[in-house]
């Protein structure tokens, strides 16, 4: 009978108990997700992990670029009320002189 062997049968845990004891004879750590995931039983799942993992990384992105934009948008607005600021001082100076001229 074959699917008593447990050399070759490949119901229940026989398939692990035979990773578990080529792991022991090469001094490898034994771990049931390590052994699911050699042998494609978790395919779906490391799947999903990855997609997890880049749509992580993709709005860690997203989220940067909108905060160096908003910081650029910050800049150009602070530089264009200095130079605002610079313009209205000058025609409020001449309007002075021009009074002073005017009343003299």
């Amino acid at each position: 009978m074959n699917s008593s062997n447990p050399e070759t049968a490949q119901h229940h845990w026989f398939p692990f108990l035979r990773y578990q004891k080529e792991c022991q004879a090469t001094g490898k750590e034994v771990s049931v997700n390590e052994w699911m995931r050699a042998t494609g039983q978790l395919d779906a799942k490391i799947a999903h992990e990855e997609s997890v993992a880049l749509a992580a990384k993709i709005s860690a992105e997203k989220e940067a670029d909108s905060k160096r934009a908003i910081e650029k948008e910050a800049l150009e607005k602070k530089a264009l009320l200095k130079v605002d600021v610079k313009k209205t001082n000058k025609n409020t100076e001449s309007n002075i002189e021009s009074n002073k001229t005017k009343s003299k």
